[in-house]
């Protein structure tokens, strides 16, 4: 009796057929290289899959990026422990950059600021399931899933410096990671009558895994528009 009681939402939501859409909002995270807020507005896109009439799987993608300033030491000094394993007193960097990395170019660039770019493209699956509250064209959800999240963390001009302070002997180079995620997801939608269109304002909260630099807390809020019935 349950089954046959399913198949109607079953084919209801396979005739309905997917949604596609977009999102802009804010995004709140951390540089994993600067250790900076990684605080910025991102956009993305998402494709709503309807499994059954109050149950959808969406997938997304979205994009942050921002930037910030850091010095040159305390840039070395996070990569030092976070790469090498090495707590290192600010006072013995110079030693260490030269008895470790070959460093040529005495300290009196370390107090210079550089501007490092910081970088997050996220892919999610989320299942979502809506809270039925009558018949209203305003309808909320929460939902969770996983995903990834692709890092990449860079300073150009920074990098540049250190190599041609070291030669070959620097192992500097760009924080690029992909880090597994898991997420939660509370929002609502509204869907005009008659019409192919549906607005939804969201709040996603991720946890990015490991322990590596890069893995932390995300949190997301956005709003968006999905396209089709």
């Amino acid at each position: 009796m349950r089954t046959l009681l399913l198949v109607p939402a079953i084919a209801a939501a396979a005739l309905a057929g997917p949604r596609i859409g977009g999102r802009v909002g804010y995004y709140s995270g951390n540089d994993p290289r600067t250790e900076d807020g990684g605080s910025s507005p991102f956009f993305g896109g998402q494709i709503a899959l309807p499994l059954m009439e109050m149950v959808s799987l969406e997938l997304s993608a979205g994009y942050a990026s921002t930037e910030t300033d850091i010095l040159l030491s305390d840039y070395l000094l996070d990569y030092i422990e976070q790469e090498e394993g090495v707590r290192v007193d600010p006072d013995s960097l110079l030693d260490y950059l030269e008895n470790e990395w070959g460093w040529t170019g005495g300290g009196a660039e370390f107090a210079r600021n550089y501007t490092a770019t910081f970088h997050d493209l996220d892919l999610a699956a989320t299942l979502k399931v809506g809270i039925p509250i009558g018949n209203l064209p305003f309808r909320p959800y929460v939902g969770g899933g996983g995903g990834a999240h692709i890092m990449v963390s860079d300073a150009d001009l920074l990098i540049e410096y250190v190599e041609q302070q070291t030669g070959e002997g620097s192992p500097l180079e760009v924080y690029d990671k992909i880090h597994p995620s898991v997420h939660g997801v509370v929002g609502a939608d509204f869907r005009p009558p008659a019409l192919p269109v549906s607005l939804f304002a969201e709040y996603r909260y991720a946890r990015v895994l490991g322990e590596e630099a890069g893995a932390g807390d995300i949190g997301s809020i956005y709003t968006g528009v999905n396209l089709g019935f």
